[in-house]
């Protein structure tokens, strides 16, 4: 049963130590996309640790998640067990030095409808405070930027029992779901005033929450994840190359200095606002002179039409 969203979730004294001791940590970024693969050997994540273990990586053994002793490995809700009452267990992914990273996850779920379900949630302070997707900087059907936009997810009205939007009921098969965050990451403000935060990396985090009582049901299963860049505000496409080196970055009077490219006649260079407002349109030069706009934070893309390098400019 949908129950009224009353509160986001948060863990607002959670220690970055606590969140290590619970979590898996990502720490790459890709250039064009990157898929997370699972491994039994877990060198890429740390197990949940947490009195009652419950995020597993392995091969499933549960009829609804469809048994696999063989075939890749995936990370889900235990790999034999129904889940347990009083879950509240997490794994967690940092995406550091992101630009309008787009992640794209495929799972199904079942769970008790209503009442125990999968939030994803993200966090802009290093695991401090946690932000549902679908809270406060939530964008979808609005048009806002910056903002969180999201595909084939929960609506902010399909609660569960602890009142958090939530993946609840029966998803049969693997539902392909996005997730974005524009650069310039809004943290939700005390009293809801808004999103004003700007953040330089994220952590994204998958929590199984369920209630007091028992079933017998499989849980939640996630069967990859990608990582795609999208650098072009209001575009969805990953590129093909990554960032430039240009230096100084930060700059304290507005002059960056671009490297020596191949082909370099046949470029262009575009910088972007933080609000996606094109304020530069050049031919591809090894200075580039900002002095007179306003500080903050821009965005550039240097083409040559086939290839993209992009990035992002810091004004002091």
């Amino acid at each position: 049963m949908k129950r009224t969203l009353l509160y986001i979730f948060t863990f607002a004294s959670l220690l970055f130590s606590v969140l290590k001791a619970e979590a898996q940590v990502f720490d790459g970024y890709p250039a064009d996309s990157t898929t997370i693969s699972f491994t039994d050997t877990m060198s890429n994540y740390i197990a949940d640790t947490s009195t009652v273990p419950l995020w597993q990586i392995g091969h499933s053994y549960k009829t609804f998640f469809g048994v696999d002793s063989t075939g890749v490995t995936t990370i889900m809700t235990d790999t034999l067990n129904p889940y347990p009452v009083n879950s509240n267990n997490w794994f967690v992914m940092k995406i550091p030095d992101y630009l309008n990273v787009i992640v794209d996850f495929w799972h199904k779920f079942q769970t008790d409808s209503g009442h125990d379900g999968g939030a994803v949630e993200f966090s802009v302070d290093s695991g401090m405070t946690w932000q549902n997707v679908k809270g406060d900087c939530n964008a979808d059907g609005t048009g806002a930027w910056p903002g969180v936009l999201t595909d084939n997810f929960y609506s902010a009205i399909d609660t569960i029992t602890s009142g958090e939007p939530s993946f609840s009921g029966i998803q049969n098969s693997l539902l392909h779901s996005r997730v974005q965050f524009f650069t310039a990451l809004p943290e939700r403000t005390t009293g809801g005033a808004g999103c004003s935060f700007w953040a330089s990396s994220i952590y994204l985090r998958f929590r199984f929450v369920s209630d007091s009582v028992a079933d017998s049901l499989a849980g939640w299963i996630i069967d990859s994840i990608e990582i795609e860049a999208d650098n072009y505000p209001g575009l969805v496409r990953t590129v093909n190359k990554s960032s430039l080196t240009v230096y100084p970055n930060p700059s304290a009077d507005g002059t960056f200095n671009f490297p020596v490219l191949f082909d370099e006649e046949l470029c262009r260079t575009v910088v972007y606002d933080a609000m996606g407002r094109q304020v530069v349109s050049m031919p591809y030069a090894h200075a580039l002179d900002m002095d007179g706009y306003a500080k903050g934070v821009y965005f550039y893309k240097v083409s040559d039409g086939v290839n993209y390098y992009t990035g992002q400019l810091v004004v002091e």
